[in-house]
């Protein structure tokens, strides 16, 4: 049934099968790349659990059948359980992205309803801590996937490539292979006078994505495809089609066209999912051209929308690896 959909999806209707929801904008880490814990006074609505409902309802109604929920960080509302096993009960596959402070706690909550558990580490040391403003951090994301994977739960480690943690990479592979966790590589997206100075540089970048891919060729469990790790080593382009895979609804219910504030594709619809339905979103000619208009960036680094984006595209060396499971490297 779910193939079915995705094929309708990528060849007739072109229309996302993915909702990305900032399910808060609260968000207990201070990170040096990321600033929406600064920007939480934006933020005065937020959808209430039957508006997400509503809005899961909506969502299902045209089609969709993912649910990526992040924030902020999603383990500090309290109805998050509510809310998962609301749409697991209506065929979701559900992916929960969290920074792990919170995951011991509440993993017996979220296990059930949970498909895909996303943790965000980026160093196997203290340095993680000091990345994300908060001591101790790392080791409370680590208790936390240890006490998730005892329910079976399938866990993925990302780690956010930075000037910051260039030297880790190693590590990273290390602490991965020993929780049995799959793990994925991005490096960040620049926020304007906030997070340059921590940018890596093109030359910094491709000496870590070729270790990557060499982990890769020895086995490792690393979640990005080669495609996609190549796009950083060679700095290759691609064509987004991001917009036509998912859409994102922020934590007051707005549509959010692109997350990248650098791009000059990104923008904020003046719609919001209380007065406006999926259906009707995707019918709008502001929409349609929006898909058309997007196609000609490539700025942004979200493995996410890069991966998509690849697989949207019907690249052979994706499908091989990806669809039928050939190692290409």
């Amino acid at each position: 049934m779910k193939t079915l959909s995705v094929l309708k999806s990528r060849f007739i209707t072109h229309s996302p099968i993915i909702l990305s929801h900032m399910i808060t904008s609260l968000c207990n880490a201070r990170c040096k790349m990321c600033n929406l814990w600064k920007e939480t006074h934006k933020y005065t609505n937020d959808l209430s659990t039957k508006e997400i409902f509503k809005m899961l309802e909506s969502a299902k109604a045209a089609g969709m059948f993912c649910y990526v929920v992040w924030g902020g960080e999603p383990l500090l509302r309290k109805d998050l359980p509510e809310i998962l096993k609301f749409a697991k009960g209506k065929g979701f596959i559900i992916t929960v992205i969290t920074n792990g402070f919170l995951l011991k706690e509440r993993a017996q909550e979220i296990a059930p309803f949970t498909d895909y558990l996303i943790v965000s580490i980026d160093a196997n040391s203290s340095q993680h801590d000091r990345m994300r403003g908060v001591k101790g951090i790392l080791n409370k994301a680590i208790d936390g996937i240890k006490e998730y994977k005892k329910m079976g739960g399938k866990v993925i480690i990302n780690s956010v490539v930075t000037k910051l943690n260039l030297d880790k990479i190693g590590g990273l592979f290390k602490l991965a292979k020993e929780l049995g966790v799959t793990i994925t590589f991005e490096p960040i997206d620049a926020i304007p006078g906030y997070n340059e100075s921590i940018l890596a540089t093109d030359k910094e970048l491709k000496k870590v994505f070729l270790k990557i891919i060499k982990y890769k060729k020895k086995g490792y469990d690393i979640g990005n495809s080669v495609k996609y790790l190549r796009n950083f080593s060679e700095r290759k382009q691609y064509t987004c089609h991001s917009p036509k895979i998912y859409v994102t609804v922020d934590a007051n219910g707005n549509f959010i066209s692109c997350l990248n504030k650098s791009s000059a594709f990104s923008k904020r619809w003046n719609m919001n999912i209380r007065k406006t339905s999926f259906k009707e979103l995707f019918k709008r000619p502001e929409f349609k051209s929006y898909c058309k208009m997007a196609e000609k960036c490539s700025d942004c680094n979200v493995a996410c929308v890069i991966e998509t984006s690849i697989a949207y595209s019907l690249d052979p060396s994706f499908i091989l690896e990806k669809i039928l499971n050939k190692r290409i490297v």
